[in-house]
Parts: structure tokens; C-alpha cells; sequence
């Protein structure tokens, strides 16, 4: 059986949560493998949007150019760890915020690149493959590396920010380090956000 992360699973409570009453259009931008889709209620139209034909989404769309989208059209926008790859992250959040309708919730979520796991790979001078110099597929690089602060000053700039959760997690499905990421959320986390989260997930409204 398919288990979300500890980041998609907040991201389907926040849909859900907003579609008891009505039916909503949802578009997931930088869908890859479209995870979240199958635990959404089936009433929700899902709509995925990616760069990668691979994926076989819905839409293929380069960020960087305008989305074939008409104007508000969608009640929520996903867009989970895809900024951070782009050329102009400020662009695609007002393109996001034209394809909303006028009461439309987003969903932004982005790397704290920052946190202690990194640091300690930076002194010990490796590298992750988002962060490979020199490649012409640039779009699979971290272009942007912010911090926990950078992050929620982004969006408190660009839309009304509802809730900011903090995540951590390993990106592994081994019970090990499940129980690890379960351990550094609830012991490490609440003291401090910008050392122990690995993800902001970012909650607003246009």
C-alpha cells in the first residue's frame, strides 16, 4: 500500500479540509508522479501540471512560460517543492494567483536548505544531486536555497498566509528512519524550526 510523507499527507488534510462543501478544482503544479491524487475524495477535479512528459500529466508547461490556463480557473493551487527549481519564482506565483478564483487557496511548500542535515554535508564537502554544477538540465537543480525565513517572507509578500506547518523527513520508507523523523519532529523541531525542518509547507489564500 502506498503511504504519503509526512508533507503530502498535510497537503491532502488541507484539501480536504477545504472541499466538505463543495466540489473543488485542484491544479498540482510539479506533479511528477501525481502522489497525492488517489487519496483525494473523488469528487475533487485533479489536475496535474509538470514539465516532464514522462509523468504523462494533464498539462506540460515550462514554469518559466506563461500556463495555458484562462483566468480563475482552479480553488487550489499545489505547488510542493517546485519553486526552488525555477529561473523566477516570483512570476509563477502571480500566473498562480491569476489561474485562482477570487476566494482560491495555494499550497507552497519549499526546502529549508538550511537545516542541520545539510550544514553537515556542506562541511563535509558533498554534494546532492539538486546540486550539481555545471548540468544543462538546470531545472532539476536547486536554483534558490532559503532559509525557514526567506521562505515565509516570500509568501507573506506574494498572498495571505493561513498556516505554516514544519516538516522533517528523511525521504526513506525504512521503519528506522520513520521512527528517526517521527523522534526529530516532536523532540528537535519545536526548538528549533530553522536547524530541524526539512520542509515549510505554506497555507494561504489570494
Amino acid at each position: 500500500m502506498v503511504k504519503l510523507n509526512y508533507k503530502d499527507s498535510k497537503i491532502v488534510y488541507l484539501i480536504k479540509k477545504y472541499s466538505k462543501k463543495k466540489k473543488l478544482k485542484v491544479l498540482d503544479i510539479g506533479a511528477a508522479k501525481a502522489s497525492i491524487k488517489s487519496f483525494l475524495p473523488k469528487k475533487i477535479e485533479y489536475t496535474s501540471l509538470d514539465i516532464d512528459p514522462k509523468y504523462n500529466p494533464d498539462i506540460i508547461c515550462d514554469l518559466n512560460n506563461k500556463f495555458p490556463i484562462k483566468n480563475e480557473e482552479y480553488d487550489f493551487v499545489v505547488c510542493s517543492e517546485v519553486l526552488e527549481h525555477t529561473l523566477y519564482p516570483k512570476k509563477i506565483v502571480s500566473e498562480i494567483k491569476r489561474i485562482l478564483k477570487k476566494d482560491g487557496k495555494i499550497i507552497i511548500s519549499l526546502p529549508n536548505e538550511y537545516n542541520f542535515y545539510l550544514r553537515l554535508k556542506f562541511l563535509l564537502g558533498k554534494q546532492g544531486n539538486d546540486a550539481l554544477p555545471f548540468r544543462e538540465d538546470l531545472w532539476m537543480n536547486h536554483i534558490h536555497r532559503p532559509k525557514v525565513k526567506d521562505i515565509i517572507n516570500f509568501c507573506r509578500n506574494n498572498f495571505k498566509i493561513k498556516e505554516i506547518f514544519y516538516s522533517w523527513e528523511s525521504f526513506s520508507e525504512k521503519k528506522s528512519r520513520e521512527f528517526l523523523d517521527k523522534f526529530i519532529r516532536k523532540l528537535f523541531l519545536p526548538l528549533s524550526k530553522e536547524l530541524f525542518s526539512r520542509n515549510v509547507i505554506v497555507f494561504g489564500e489570494k
